[in-house]
């Protein structure tokens, strides 16, 4: 195979270069983080998202309950991956309510902004964060984002429990040993999704009280 010519790579290595710059003042200039931390909109969108994949792992539940044999292998398989995307976002909102827990208001953070305009900013470190200060709102924020958490693990242990028995069980026999957790899973699925809704609600409260300018021109913050 014939190697790549020192003026070839020369190009490649041009291109990119060029591609992360444009790239970086098109999409917002790039942010370091020097710690575990999130934005109030990040921590929103994983709310939202967790809303809809207990949705889904609820609807892919219930149609593996009333699933006729032939039909169990194939609604088994859609509920594990239902049931997977749901601890992947899962695990991001244990994330928040740790950082929010053991870090207190430093873990939610919002850019710093700056006047310099943008110039390689994805190869520079004028983007970085500051704490966003939320005062008494934090507090309610992460004492909800616990709640989350906890609700989050008993639906977790729901899941997992049904997966680990229908893994080698997808028949009816095996729908009636796990009927205990799917039952209780509904009631699990039901607390989280009430937490979560209630978490979203705290986190735009909080999202417009920092966008809201003070009488004087200032910010709330």
């Amino acid at each position: 195979m014939r190697q790549p010519s020192p003026a070839h790579l020369v190009l490649v290595v041009g291109f990119v270069f060029s591609s992360l710059c444009l790239a970086g003042c098109a999409g917002g200039r790039f942010t370091f983080r020097e710690n575990n931390s999130a934005s109030l909109q990040t921590v929103e969108a994983d709310l939202e998202y967790a809303r809809m994949q207990a949705e889904n792992t609820r609807e892919a539940l219930e149609e593996l309950v009333f699933a006729d044999p032939p039909d169990l292998e194939r609604a088994y398989r859609d509920f594990a991956d239902k049931a997977a995307s749901m601890n992947l976002v899962g695990e991001r909102l244990v994330r928040h309510a740790d950082g929010m827990e053991y870090q207190g208001s430093s873990y939610l953070v919002e850019p710093e902004k700056s006047v310099t305009e943008c110039q390689f900013p994805r190869l520079s470190n004028t983007g970085r964060t500051k704490p966003l200060e939320l005062g008494p709102a934090f507090d309610r924020i992460a004492a909800k984002a616990i709640s989350v958490r906890r609700a989050y693990r008993a639906y977790e242990s729901d899941l997992s429990n049904i997966r680990s028995i229908l893994s080698t069980h997808q028949t009816t026999k095996g729908i009636e040993v796990v009927d205990i957790f799917i039952k209780k899973a509904a009631v699990d699925e039901e607390n989280l999704t009430e937490a979560l809704e209630q978490a979203q609600a705290l986190v735009q409260d909080a999202e417009k009280a920092a966008a809201t300018p003070l009488p004087d021109g200032g910010e709330t913050r």
